[in-house]
């Protein structure tokens, strides 16, 4: 069994199509009633978890993780690997988050100087008589995907030079040899065709949804999307040192399923304490403020467009910047309650302010555009600029209307991430007058909720593509 970007998401949810989906509870149950099956057919069971635990709700933001280990020591995980996101709360959080754990967390890529961070694998032996090898891996992008004070002295080296470092030997003490992956499916491609005696994939990272496990060079690699939508399923036999899939397949977490009343009761415990913070009321919006990664990673927003302004005012610039990675959701029309805003905002973000040249501003808009649509949140959202995104890169560039100027400066408000160089921005390192705020961007929004009941944002054209 294997789950993987849960992202703090332990309450069933509701579908676009009104569908209730997800859940600890359901997960929970789901996965006791497969082990008690195999224990009947004396099959034998590994649960794998492949990283991103955390962010994606106020309860996880709230409290830090915490509610998720709570979950996973009840379910019982064999084995997990560490996420990006893991490293959201700072490195003692995620020091106390593992302390917490009562299974062992892998990963043979993270380095704090000559030594790695945590045991790179662990071997299972199930029944006395079977060895079952895993290998945890995180992507190599975390370097640029966490905030750059969270993994100070901490480097990700290749999943693929790494993972062949143990490889061999691996392989030779077990029957069964596993890579717990947090890289993307495409990295995991390349695992399965250059990582000798490799048998199964595990990953996360890129939320894809394998209804059945891909076959790559006679690996078998599986992802279960996000959110706690899916159980991942892979059934395995061994004939001989020959691992064969005989079944595999995406479980939905579907409303119909049972409930384990003990989880269930856990993880509304969290919520009991967590509204008794989150329900005020701070504001309304007539219409649905748009931040799903799908969109505002390749498009202007409304909601990017709200927080850049916002950003922008605040620290009294000409231009505001938002890396559309900070923005973890929409809100719905209708009352905005505490709750939506450490949602939707969920980093403690400082606000930043400095000055850049023009030619500086178009070299910031290349790098936001050369990102692409995909897994990076660097791609920007803007308040106070408008270009048009052409084959070659960013065109019409405007600043308040009027041509960018590339050899004047001019004053821009950015995240205190994007001002470490987060998402690979070295470029505000050069700034002149770098600034960083005591105020936190969360704050900023719920200001502006409170003092402005009724929101109506829409988009303006800041951000357009040729055809």
């Amino acid at each position: 069994m294997y789950l993987n970007d849960l992202h703090g998401q332990l309450e069933p949810f509701s579908t676009e199509g009104g569908k209730i989906v997800g859940g600890a509870a359901r997960l929970a149950a789901l996965a006791d009633r497969i082990r008690e099956e195999n224990v009947r057919a004396g099959r034998h069971t590994l649960f794998l978890i492949a990283g991103d635990l955390f962010l994606g709700t106020a309860m996880s933001v709230i409290f830090q993780g915490e509610a998720e280990f709570d979950f996973l020591n009840r379910v019982r995980p064999d084995v997990m690997t560490l996420g990006n996101h893991e490293f959201d709360f700072g490195r003692e959080i995620l020091y106390q988050r593992i302390r917490q754990a009562s299974f062992p967390i892998v990963s043979a890529n993270i380095h704090h100087g000559k030594e790695r961070l945590l045991p790179p694998f662990v071997i299972k032996e199930i029944a006395g008589r079977l060895r079952v090898a895993i290998l945890g891996l995180i992507t190599p992008d975390t370097a640029q995907l966490a905030h750059p004070d969270n993994i100070a002295g901490l480097t990700f080296t290749d999943p693929v030079a790494e993972a062949n470092k143990f490889a061999r030997d691996l392989k030779q003490q077990s029957d069964i040899f596993i890579a717990l992956t947090h890289t993307g499916v495409e990295m995991d491609k390349r695992l399965a065709q250059q990582v000798p005696g490799l048998d199964v994939i595990i990953g996360g990272h890129d939320h894809i949804a394998l209804p059945e496990p891909l076959q790559v060079a006679e690996v078998w690699i599986c992802q279960a999307q996000n959110r706690g939508l899916f159980l991942g399923r892979l059934d395995l036999r061994l004939e001989g040192k020959k691992v064969v899939k005989i079944g595999g397949a995406l479980i939905p977490i579907a409303e119909e399923l049972p409930e384990d009343k003990e989880i269930k009761a856990m993880v509304l415990s969290y919520r009991i304490k967590l509204e008794e913070r989150l329900k005020e009321v701070v504001g309304k919006t007539r219409v649905r403020l748009v931040g799903e990664p799908e969109n505002i990673r390749r498009m202007e927003t409304n909601l990017g467009n709200l927080v850049a302004d916002i950003m922008r005012k605040a620290a009294d610039t000409e231009i505001g910047l938002v890396n559309g990675g900070s923005i973890r959701g929409s809100i719905e029309e209708g009352a905005i309650t505490l709750e939506d805003v450490w949602r939707i905002f969920p980093y403690d973000s400082q606000l930043a302010r400095l000055e850049l040249s023009g030619s500086e501003i178009e070299e910031v808009l290349k790098h936001s555009v050369s990102l692409g649509p995909g897994l990076t949140g660097g791609f920007l959202q803007l308040s106070g600029l408008s270009f048009v995104i052409g084959p070659t890169g960013p065109q019409e560039i405007r600043v308040r209307g009027m041509p960018l100027q590339r050899e004047r400066f001019y004053s821009v408000a950015i995240t205190d991430f994007m001002l470490a160089g987060g998402d690979g921005y070295g470029h505000f390192q050069k700034g002149r007058n770098r600034l960083l705020r005591p105020s936190l961007i969360r704050d900023l929004l719920i200001s502006y909720f409170k003092e402005n009941k009724e929101i109506s944002y829409g988009v303006e054209g800041r951000i357009k593509r040729q055809p």
